[in-house]
């Protein structure tokens, strides 16, 4: 989006945000925990074409949302059950849901975009349309049903009582007109899933191409009203009264084995593992049958993602008894444990990496899923996996907004506490932004560091006036925003990292509510001469402090091919920029180059080249986010291979 900025001289923008530090603080001004109203995610637009779904499903449907089911995902075609999915995949936001994943269903487009954009708008919003099933072999009094599992609100916005969650059925020979409403849940707060039984009983509906589909109404205007869909069933020869189900099943995501962090760099990583791994970890699970469950062993798997080199790690004792329908834990032991009961022991470590690593953990447990036979194409949901990263930032966070935060001060400022556990220097800071409502990406904030006074912000490290903005993306859901300090900070020890915003306004930073590190490590002071208070909000907010470490990782694809290249042949000219970006060569430069445009993530966004004739070449970036990019510049020999390469960082504001 292109934006346009007032040019203002650097003593300028000290005395205005100097004059807004000043203000008299308001009676009202607060830290304000809010229901989340955007999560940005995935804006590829649904659009499946015929083989993308593959043939028609037969008996039995079944999806837990734990899979690559979404005609768009583009996963395995066997595993698609879904054609039409505004709805998205969720695993943080319900409240003890049947097995980890659910579709989620709110006021946000396929493209994780507002409907509309205004706090009145209501009407339909989401829909998960399920792919062509094959019922021409059933008949009436085959006990055909459709079950499912749902949740008003759970962690986040519960729908109000005049929202709904309903169901429609589709009778193939009405084509796009025979669709029809078969049931309807009224909206309310819930924090426990109840299950629905739709008997399948029309010849109209019996038929092959049959189809049915989740719609929700209410808010048009984010993530609001929200409806959560789980464990999705369709099968013959059900019968409500005495249907069961047959699974012991994980019911939530694990995010790291660390002790502390969910990411740090790897070289800080490395001065002292095994203080930095969890004792030990913990997997939920439930038995979903009326029937006892015994002897269930689990285990974790960890690879290598560079490598590939893999461990496994098997529980050396199992869950011997587990009620009906009861949720139940499993503990694994990881660096530290009982010696009768053999601990596993385990330090992440990659030998041939000193800089960063990647490693995927997998917990498992046995294999006893419902229909195991007659589930072909659908994996059980016995395992659960993430990815454990060691780059150059730190992170308490698990990368899930559920809510959003804000202070509502003029010159307030937020400080989180991270201790640092080798000499670094201080980069910059990654930020989760969350659009509420209104968009604050027309508002300024500055960053701010503190060394510590006693666990508090203590002094100011360095000076940093440049503007910053608030970044949204459109292109994946909680995303983070790159902002860099005016100058590289030297640090050691515990270092306080945030903010400071310009008005009264609320940021709307994304509040993570499955992590609890708000109480003890964050910070903020509501105006020039406040005290500094401690958060009362639960949560972590998605505040990242980004290093010179592991700074491999950072920009990834782009690595210098001739280390002694130690100045850049070109300049880049405007630096900061906002419309236009000039890439210019000095006199006698005359090989033929290639220009890319690379963004905090390493994923090139703008390429272009120039010939050897041509001193300069230029990059349009008015509509790009703003925020800090790499331009790459390199130069090709005769045989098509990279002679040498240059980079040099830009500024967009």
């Amino acid at each position: 989006m292109k934006r346009t900025r007032d040019m203002m001289n650097r003593g300028w923008k000290m005395l205005w945000a100097v004059a807004l530090m000043i203000l008299s603080l308001s009676a009202e001004a607060q830290e304000r925990e809010q229901d989340l109203q955007f999560m940005p995610t995935d804006r590829t637009v649904v659009s499946v074409q015929p083989e993308r779904a593959g043939a028609q499903i037969s008996l039995p449907f079944f999806d837990d949302f734990a899979s690559p089911t979404y005609a768009s995902d583009l996963g395995p075609a066997e595993l698609v059950r879904w054609v039409d999915a505004s709805a998205r995949r969720t695993t943080t936001i319900a409240i003890d849901p049947p097995t980890v994943g659910c579709a989620t269903l709110d006021g946000l487009d396929a493209g994780g975009s507002p409907y509309f954009f205004q706090a009145d708008a209501t009407g339909w919003a989401d829909t998960l349309t399920s792919a062509a099933i094959d019922l021409s072999a059933q008949l009436p009094d085959d006990g055909v049903h459709l079950v499912f599992q749902y949740q008003g609100g759970g962690l986040g916005n519960a729908p109000d009582e005049n929202d709904s969650l309903i169901v429609e059925f589709l009778a193939p020979a009405g084509g796009d007109e025979g669709w029809s409403q078969v049931w309807s849940a009224a909206g309310a707060p819930m924090d426990t899933f109840a299950l629905a039984f739709i008997p399948i009983t029309e010849l109209a509906h019996l038929q092959s191409g049959f189809q049915f589909r989740f719609r929700n109404h209410g808010t048009l205007a984010g993530h609001a009203d929200l409806w959560h869909v789980d464990y999705v069933f369709l099968d013959d020869n059900i019968a409500p009264d005495s249907f069961n189900f047959f699974e012991v099943a994980f019911t939530a995501p694990q995010h790291t084995l660390l002790r502390t962090y969910h990411a740090m760099p790897w070289s800080h990583f490395l001065t002292n593992p095994t203080a930095f791994m969890a004792d030990s970890s913990r997997t939920l699970h439930r038995n979903l049958s009326s029937l006892q469950a015994d002897n269930v062993t689990a285990g974790f798997v960890v690879r290598d993602v560079e490598t590939g080199a893999t461990e496994v790690h098997e529980n050396p004792f199992s869950t011997t008894v587990v009620n009906p329908f009861e949720p139940f834990e499993v503990p694994y032991y990881i660096q530290a444990g009982n010696s009768i009961i053999d601990p596993s022991g385990f330090v992440f470590d990659a030998p041939s990496n000193d800089s960063c690593a990647a490693f995927e953990v997998s917990f498992y447990e046995n294999n006893i899923g419902i229909l195991y036979q007659d589930r072909v194409g659908v994996p059980n949901n016995d395992s659960i996996v993430f990815t454990q990263e060691f780059s150059n930032y730190y992170a308490y966070d698990d990368g899930s907004a559920e809510k959003a935060y804000g202070l509502t001060s003029a010159g307030g400022k937020l400080a989180l506490r991270y201790d640092i556990v080798t000499p670094d220097t201080l980069l910059g800071l990654l930020i989760h932004f969350t659009p509420y409502y209104d968009s604050m990406d027309d508002h300024n904030f500055f960053l701010r560091a503190w060394d510590d006074d006693s666990g508090m912000p203590g002094e100011e490290l360095g000076n940093h006036y440049l503007f910053h903005y608030p970044e949204y993306f459109t292109d994946g859901h909680d995303m983070f925003a790159y902002y860099a300090y005016d100058e590289p900070l030297a640090v050691e020890g515990t270092v306080h990292v945030g903010m400071v915003q310009e008005a009264e306004f609320s940021l709307n930073l994304g509040l993570d509510k499955n992590t609890q590190f708000n109480a003890s490590r964050l910070h903020y002071q509501l105006g020039l001469g406040a005290d500094w208070v401690s958060s009362t909000i639960e949560g972590t907010v998605m505040v990242r402090p980004v290093f010179k470490s592991g700074d491999c990782d950072y920009w990834t694809g782009v690595s210098p091919v001739n280390s002694e290249l130690t100045v850049a042949p070109w300049t880049l000219a405007p630096n900061p920029a906002q419309d236009l970006v000039h890439v210019m060569w000095a006199d006698g430069a005359p090989e033929a180059r290639t220009i890319g445009l690379y963004d905090g993530l390493g994923r090139l966004i703008r390429s272009t080249s120039a010939a050897a004739a041509e001193r300069s070449a230029q990059i349009s970036v008015a509509d790009l986010p703003r925020g800090l990019y790499l331009v790459v510049v390199d130069r090709s020999d005769s045989r098509g291979s990279v002679a040498w390469q240059s980079a040099q960082r830009l500024i967009l504001k």
